[in-house]
């Protein structure tokens, strides 16, 4: 009895910690691939630059919708070479896999391992275990932002790369809320439903929806409307790394967030964990 006690004590104290401890050694591979394929891309900026007329050539020359969603970038500075290459997909797709992947693990993936009843049986609310492990992967994910941001800042000078600090900080931000919205939303379908596979479907198949409306609604009249329904508008549409933080763009990524949360919260308190 007593080392169940000291069990459920502990649980009590560290579903957070635990949560992390447990990604740690498939996060740290996440960071050193991450800082890795940076390092890459920074390497490679000397070049580019000095044959960005060319790049650039080739981008007037590709279908609207492509060129929409590299932002018109030019090749020759810094901020846009960023755009093209790091924000207009490996930052978005890499942040969304981990962040989706996180979520739907917190409680999908302890349900259908069969750890969610211990862990469930400590003397924890089930708001609590909630919050930990939704905070657990805002923590990682963040630490990801924190990753690429120190890649570029610390190595890229290296390479004689040297964007504005403060686009590129609300950039790697923008980056971050935008995986932690498609985080909450996997977390907040596992918690309705108990199916790791629905948590990762769902949000993935929203986000694949929303991404193509997002680039194709200024080529196509009548999707142009329904760009404000998809998060990326609001992660890229002002183009942070090229203009800076839009708090209104920000605060909607923060919204989604918040809201999934609520969902999650109401859905995992009232839902019969045995049925």
């Amino acid at each position: 009895m007593a080392a169940v006690s000291t069990f459920r004590a502990s649980m009590l104290s560290t579903v957070f910690s635990k949560t992390v401890r447990d990604q740690r050694k498939a996060l740290g591979w996440w960071a050193l691939g991450l800082a890795g394929t940076v390092l890459m891309y920074s390497a490679f900026w000397p070049t580019i630059r000095d044959n960005a007329s060319q790049f650039n050539k080739y981008i007037d020359k590709m279908p609207e919708a492509f060129r929409n969603l590299l932002a018109g970038a030019n090749y020759g500075t810094p901020a846009g070479y960023l755009q093209s290459e790091l924000f207009s997909f490996l930052a978005p797709i890499l942040f969304l896999v981990y962040a989706i992947g996180a979520g739907s693990r917190a409680i999908a993936g302890e349900e259908e391992a069969g750890s969610l009843d211990l862990l469930l049986s400590a003397p924890v609310p089930r708001r609590r275990v909630l919050l930990d492990k939704f905070w657990a992967m805002v923590a990682a994910t963040f630490g990801l932002t924190v990753v690429m941001w120190a890649t570029v800042v610390a190595l890229g000078p290296l390479f004689e790369l040297r964007p504005s600090i403060a686009n590129f900080t609300a950039a790697c931000f923008s980056a971050f809320l935008l995986g932690a919205a498609f985080g909450s939303v996997a977390l907040a379908v596992g918690c309705a439903t108990g199916s790791k596979g629905l948590a990762v479907g769902a949000p993935s198949g929203i986000a694949l929806v929303t991404f193509i409306v997002n680039m194709l609604g200024p080529s196509v009249s009548w999707l142009k409307p329904w760009r404000l329904l998809s998060p990326f508008y609001y992660y890229a549409g002002h183009e942070p790394v090229l203009h800076g933080l839009e708090p209104l763009h920000a605060i909607v990524l923060f919204a989604i967030s918040a809201a999934a949360l609520a969902a999650a919260l109401v859905t995992f308190e009232r839902r019969d964990l045995a049925a």
